[in-house]
């Protein structure tokens, strides 16, 4: 039942992979045929793993993490967008590479802001975190506000901030140019009209310009990170300082990134505690 269980997660989350590895191979075959040849095997791979999920769990998981590595390698090689940080992320999930996955996925949401895809698989990696922090207000205020505006995408948002914006100021030029002809009851009326539909395009295109400015500055803002492997937090940048928890944290737990020093980041957890961590154990968003 596990296992079945399993084949339907990933085959469900491998639906995006389906649906986008022909722009990752397309966009690979502009840059040389080693990068096509690299995504097809990855693609390759990625089948093969799910294909397996039932009939052997054990080669399953190393199908996938084939198909991991050669995503990696595309993405090594210069060919980088949200798409093939996604079928990373598949990839490292089928693997069972909490941490590998949630990276790849905001990697994937860093590159494409409020992609719908990229937020519902994202989502549910981390749901497989084992270990859960309770948010401060204010990060649970931000994030439910900003899962409403992430209903709509980011190039959707984009494209309707753009039309509101300009039918704004088509609005403001006509109604300067007719305010002069128009008089009596009926230029009033149709001066309130313009005046109503110029409020509502300017703040549509105010609201939604908002929120795309979040999406694009909110990893510079957060300095988001995740833990690759099981990390013991410490008080102090090195390892004779003590614990912060009492056992150690598992891969796939994220953080914000306060200060580095060598060979350590300090980090700041969601429920507001903070602590060093081994940057061996952990990747920053971006910095990939």
């Amino acid at each position: 039942m596990k296992l079945f269980t399993r084949l339907l997660v990933i085959i469900t989350l491998g639906s995006c992979f389906a649906m986008t590895t022909n722009v990752g191979a397309q966009e690979s075959s502009d840059a040389g045929p080693s990068r096509m040849m690299l995504a097809e095997e990855a693609q390759t791979s990625y089948e093969r793993g799910i294909t397996l999920s039932e009939l052997d769990p054990e080669q399953s998981v190393a199908a996938f993490s084939r198909s991991a590595d050669g995503w990696r390698r595309v993405i090594a090689n210069g060919v980088e967008n949200g798409r093939l940080w996604t079928n990373l992320g598949n990839a490292e999930l089928g693997a069972g590479r909490l941490g590998h996955a949630i990276h790849a996925y905001l990697e994937a949401d860093r590159l494409l802001p409020g992609d719908a895809a990229v937020r519902r698989n994202l989502l549910f990696a981390r749901s497989q975190v084992p270990a859960k922090f309770d948010a401060e207000g204010v990060t649970v205020v931000y994030d439910t506000v900003s899962q409403g505006w992430h209903l709509l995408g980011f190039e959707t948002r984009w494209w309707l901030a753009a039309a509101s914006w300009c039918t704004f100021w088509t609005l403001l030029a006509i109604g300067l140019r007719t305010r002069r002809k128009d008089d009596g009851r009926r230029g009033e009326a149709r001066g309130f009209g313009m005046k109503t539909s110029m409020m509502v395009t300017g703040g549509v295109a105010l609201l939604l310009g908002t929120t795309i400015t979040l999406d694009l500055v909110e990893d510079h803002w957060r300095a988001p990170g995740v833990l690759l492997e099981e990390t013991v937090v410490r008080s102090g940048n090195g390892n004779s300082f003590s614990e912060v928890f009492s056992e150690a944290l598992p891969a796939g737990v994220e953080f914000e990134v306060q200060d580095s020093r060598p060979s350590w980041h300090q980090v700041r957890f969601t429920d507001g505690r903070t602590g060093w961590i081994s940057a061996d154990d952990a990747v920053r968003v971006g910095a990939s």
